[in-house]
């Protein structure tokens, strides 16, 4: 029995999918807390019409006379404020490991696929850290939302449990579900950056010349498909 050998394009796209699904998950830690202000980690979970102050959070109505030079604004705007301002430095992070990663393995694609998968995790990245689909996700597989109320923190004597943070379930199944999109992002990235072979429009022959596999291009690099990813020769 003869075997067919894997196409060109397949190789390359399985080994860009490893570097891009390697190098999310090991960026996303560093750039989901390390580049994440406290501030953000704190309101970006605020939900609900009631005023509060954008600095902190804290309720109009628990603060004895207006504060100087503060405007207070609805809860759900300075939660999706503090969302989107940890989302940005999120996927800012994660493009500049990515790059890095790609540059030194010698390896280019191109800026449509890297802005396609970026997008993908940020605006996944954005809805999960908004909580409320995590938590109707939660309700809805394997009864998760059980897990959730069990799985909580005692961060100090006497004071009410903490069901969101590091330790928690609700932590970790955000950071499942986070990895979890970093796969399908990679993936996504990986398909774009190495397009498939050219559909035969109709009326064009049935048979037409291949393109060359590698095309040399300046700085040392080899476009191999004519256009996509650029791999370094040498």
């Amino acid at each position: 029995m003869t075997t067919q050998p894997t196409p060109d394009r397949v190789v390359a796209r399985i080994a860009l999918f490893g570097a891009l699904a390697s190098a999310f998950h090991g960026a996303h830690l560093w750039a989901d807390h390390w580049l994440q202000r406290p501030k953000d980690a704190v309101l970006k979970g605020l939900h609900g019409d009631e005023l509060v102050y954008p600095s902190d959070g804290t309720l109009v109505c628990e603060v004895e006379g207006p504060r100087e030079g503060e405007v207070p604004v609805p809860a759900c705007v300075v939660g999706r404020r503090a969302t989107t301002s940890h989302v940005l430095t999120y996927a800012a992070g994660q493009l500049v490991v990515t790059e890095a990663v790609a540059r030194t393995l010698g390896m280019r694609s191109p800026w449509r696929a890297r802005l396609v998968g970026a997008a993908i995790n940020f605006g996944t990245h954005w809805i999960i850290d908004r909580r409320r689909f995590l938590l109707w996700l939660a309700q809805r597989v394997n009864h998760k939302d059980t897990f959730i109320s069990y799985a909580t923190v005692m961060r100090k004597p006497d004071t009410p449990p903490d069901t969101s943070g590091p330790g928690t379930a609700l932590y970790d199944l955000d950071q499942g579900l986070h990895k979890a999109l970093g796969i399908v992002a990679a993936a996504v990235t990986a398909r774009l950056a190495v397009p498939g072979p050219r559909r035969r429009r109709r009326g064009d022959p049935c048979e037409s010349p291949a393109p060359p596999l590698q095309q040399p291009r300046p700085g040392g690099t080899t476009d191999i498909f004519g256009e996509g990813v650029e791999w370094r020769r040498g």
